[in-house]
């Protein structure tokens, strides 16, 4: 019986509202669809066992083929009713995993054994669609994000995402003042006694010389530019990415002649971390999900954004995410530690959607 988490479960939720409705729909910046903008499914194709591929073909029944030969067919009608099942089933599921047993004997009829793509890649889902700007008909890659559950993230936390600080004009007694600080907004209020007692927070490096490494294949400034940009975040408690990057650019702390090249950077590392970037792993620029990014939204429609609408899938990302702060204690940032005789805490980045 197939078992999974929301996000997992929202995976094969899109398969099979895609293959039922035969089409990928364009979204603009706000997640609305372009009604005259879709592009065709050819077919969907899953690596259920290693070295097997199966391929879903939306004709005028499902068809299903293994190595060519097809070994399946299926009405439309069967997959809406796996889709209605689920739209009432995932956000009723629980935090962690949990089994949809109503749907065991469709999924075992349509040969889906598992749940989640490979986590090696980026991409959840290989669709080949009929480009209807070039008539041809590339196999693609998207992403999968969904709304079904709790509402998704873009960058997740790790001890990697977390940015080094030095501090200036600090002293025992302030960075002891500050770590006794334990409220529910510890965090804000440990920013505000440091800017209370005259320091200063100067962005030095990356905890994870891997994600520095990774940043800067997006821009050689991305590092500093985040530095800045999630410390503003904390000192001035700006969750929205927007308004931080807008107070970023006021102030200027790089001293760029035109300031609209800090949201420009951010975006496109917003767009990578959606398409390949993870902080950890080694990125040197591809992007695995190289079709683009299919949303599942909280009514349950499904929509994407194409390489051909990339500016309208910049915007949302720029527009739609925030940055959370996760908890302390499992990411032991936001604590003033001494170096030597030099003062520094650790700031952490993790950046999630909003709400739609």
């Amino acid at each position: 019986m197939l078992r999974g988490n929301k996000g997992e479960w929202s995976e094969i939720y899109a398969f099979c509202y895609i293959l039922s409705s035969g089409i990928l729909q364009a979204a603009d910046k706000d997640l609305n669809p372009m009604t005259d903008i879709y592009f065709p499914v050819v077919k969907i194709i899953r690596e259920e066992t290693e070295g097997e591929k199966l391929e879903y073909r939306p004709e005028e029944k499902i068809k299903l083929y293994r190595s060519g030969k097809l070994i399946g067919e299926y009405k439309k009608e069967e997959f809406d009713g796996a889709v209605e099942t689920m739209l009432r089933k995932i956000p009723e599921g629980t935090a962690g995993t949990f089994e949809i047993p109503e749907l065991t004997s469709f999924f075992d009829d349509i040969k889906v054994s598992k749940l989640k793509a490979d986590s090696n890649h980026k991409q959840d889902i290989d669709i080949q669609i009929h480009d209807i700007n070039t008539g041809i008909a590339p196999i693609c890659g998207f992403s999968i994000k969904s709304y079904l559950g709790s509402n998704p993230t873009l960058i997740n936390a790790g001890n990697g995402t977390n940015f080094i600080y030095r501090i200036e004009n600090c002293s025992n007694a302030v960075m002891n003042s500050v770590n006794l600080i334990s409220s529910r907004r510890k965090i804000i209020e440990r920013m505000s006694e440091l800017r209370r007692n005259g320091c200063n927070l100067v962005f030095e490096k990356v905890l994870s010389s891997q994600f520095d490494e990774n940043m800067q294949f997006v821009d050689s400034r991305m590092p500093e530019i985040m530095g800045h940009l999630l410390m503003i975040s904390y000192r001035d408690d700006i969750k929205d990415l927007p308004s931080a990057v807008k107070k970023m650019s006021e102030e200027n702390p790089l001293g760029f002649r035109n300031i609209n090249m800090y949201a420009y950077k951010v975006k496109k590392l917003l767009s990578a971390c959606a398409l390949g970037m993870t902080p950890e792993k080694k990125w040197e620029g591809a992007e695995d999900a190289n079709g683009g990014y299919i949303v599942v939204k909280h009514d349950g429609s499904v929509v994407c954004y194409y390489i051909y609408n990339r500016p309208d899938f910049e915007q949302y990302l720029f527009d739609y995410t925030y940055f959370e702060r996760p908890g302390t204690d499992r990411y032991n940032y936001a604590n003033v530690y001494k170096d030597g005789e030099q003062y520094r805490c650790m700031l952490n980045l993790q950046v999630r959607f909003k709400k739609q």
